[in-house]
């Protein structure tokens, strides 16, 4: 389907070790007849985060609400709706919330990285 209502999307939460207050929707993937990458969209609770970790894939992410931090590797990010990032292949990183409001975001990686 070409066309998907933000709405009607299943929003699943995303039970994985140390992650808190997160939710996941994939609104374009396999599915939809993408089969080269899925764009899935996370939300974090106030004070909420995703674990610390790598994988051999990048991420690039456009945040849609709210603010967050975002480590990779030594190095931390705030950020902001509208702002973009890139996770680089092989870079540790984890997505937090800190803030007072649900910090969510676009996450598209490569077919092999949806999980």
């Amino acid at each position: 389907m070409p066309v998907r209502k933000y709405g009607d999307i299943e929003e699943a939460a995303v039970n994985m070790k140390d992650v808190t207050g997160v939710t996941k929707k994939v609104p374009i993937g396999k599915g939809e007849g993408w089969t080269t990458n899925t764009l899935r969209v996370f939300k974090v609770a106030p004070g909420g985060h995703t674990p610390r970790h790598s994988h051999d894939w990048e991420h690039v992410n456009y945040v849609m609400a709210g603010k967050g931090r975002l480590t990779i590797n030594d190095e931390t990010f705030i950020l902001e709706k509208n702002d973009f990032a890139l996770v680089p292949p092989g870079a540790t990183h984890q997505y937090e919330n800190p803030f007072e409001a649900d910090f969510e975001f676009i996450c598209i990686v490569p077919a092999k990285g949806d999980y």
